[in-house]
């Protein structure tokens, strides 16, 4: 009788854990033909049974994160790391739920530590560089250094939940010499989502050498593939006195492990009387709070080739605050009256982003730059930021 009864028990064991399994690969198919919430009904009623299942419980974190619902999967993580601390896929899952959910800096941390215990682990520095790229997400209001051939804007931040913008900024340059002040607004707003489409736009208003040009600007995120994206933009500006009458410029970003990014770009602007060509290669490195970035342009001017350097080093702060400073140097075309000359650069900025409410932040920049024996620009700029 006792034999039988073991045999019972060890018989109703196994029929549980293979019904467990069954569960698990169930819910894991659906998940894979991304039937996000009929997976998320097959792991509740598991759990509902079995409340300490831990193969159940982390499916069901990681569905509730990939559905645009990372808020439902952190207590689940919380009960997962409150029995494996040191528990690295817990970590790593917990770390981007912080991300998705707007809580970069507590994010940071947790990939950081994640890190620290796995620092092999590839799938743990493209989520850490996400993190950073979130929490250092648009720090100024506009280009830090202005110029003819401006550096093409950085990728939004691509979460799992839709992460729309609106900001509205002002900057103002003072010039030495004979040349009057530059001053500028611009309206932009964006839209943007991991592994979905995404855009932007801006409406730009500029006075430079007591003439004014309006335009439009334009721009894509086309992802390929979990680690490439395809960032296409263009403006226009018709009438245009100053600016480019239209530019375009073809991005291209790869995401490494240990939090590296490398970017590569093409652009090509129209002016009144020439046409600028620029070749751009970046590398940046997110790690901590710290985030460096070095970008090398090389710009063509009437057949005439000018190297140029940018180097940028930030800290974050608080929930998705930045300070950092910028430094340019090397040469690049600049506006002269209505013309476009090469010419030497020296800049140097300090630019920062401000969280002051859940969705509000300031947006600001201060620096001067000498444009060779031409003129040196002492500017500041200042925005407001509203996310949805």
């Amino acid at each position: 009788m006792r034999d039988a009864a073991r045999l019972s028990v060890l018989g109703l064991a196994m029929t549980l854990c293979t019904a467990n399994a069954q569960t698990v690969e169930q819910a894991q198919a659906l998940v894979e033909l991304r039937k996000y919430a009929d997976a998320a009904r097959v792991l509740e009623q598991r759990l509902a049974i079995a409340p300490d299942d831990a193969d159940a419980m982390f499916l069901l974190a990681r569905t509730h994160a990939w559905n645009g619902e990372p808020t439902r999967a952190l207590p689940l993580y919380e009960r997962l790391l409150a029995r494996a601390p040191d528990n690295v896929d817990y970590l790593l899952g917990y770390g981007q739920a912080l991300g998705w959910a707007g809580r970069n800096e507590e994010a940071i941390e947790v990939l950081t530590r994640a890190q620290r215990l796995a620092p092999d682990y590839a799938d743990i520095g493209p989520a850490l560089a996400q993190a950073r790229a979130a929490q250092a997400a648009a720090v100024s209001p506009e280009p830090l250094l202005p110029s003819p051939t401006d550096a093409p804007r950085a990728a939004a931040p691509q979460t799992p939940e839709r992460r729309r913008t609106v900001s509205v900024s002002a900057r103002h340059d003072w010039l030495d010499g004979a040349y009057d002040d530059w001053s500028g607004v611009r309206v932009d707003a964006s839209s943007s989502q991991r592994g979905r489409f995404g855009g932007y736009g801006a409406l730009t208003a500029d006075r430079r050498f007591d003439l004014d040009d309006v335009g439009i600007e334009a721009g894509a995120l086309l992802p390929l593939g979990e680690t490439w994206l395809l960032q296409p933009e263009v403006g226009v500006v018709p009438d245009a006195d100053f600016l480019p009458r239209y530019y375009a410029d073809l991005r291209v970003q790869h995401t490494f492990a240990h939090g590296w990014i490398g970017s590569a770009s093409l652009r090509t602007s129209d002016y009144p009387d020439t046409r600028v060509d620029r070749l751009a290669v970046g590398v940046e490195r997110y790690w901590s709070q710290w985030r460096a970035a070095y970008t090398f342009n090389l710009t063509r001017l009437r057949d005439t080739h000018s190297p140029g350097h940018d180097v940028r080093l930030a800290r974050a702060y608080g929930d998705g605050s930045e300070i950092g400073l910028q430094l340019a140097f090397g040469r690049e075309a600049a506006l002269v009256d209505t013309g476009v000359v090469a010419s030497d650069v020296r800049g140097a900025v300090l630019f920062g982003r401000h969280v002051f409410a859940q969705r509000w932040s300031w947006l600001w920049n201060a620096g001067v730059v000498e444009q060779g024996d031409l003129y040196t620009r002492r500017g500041i700029g200042i925005g407001l930021e509203r996310r949805f």
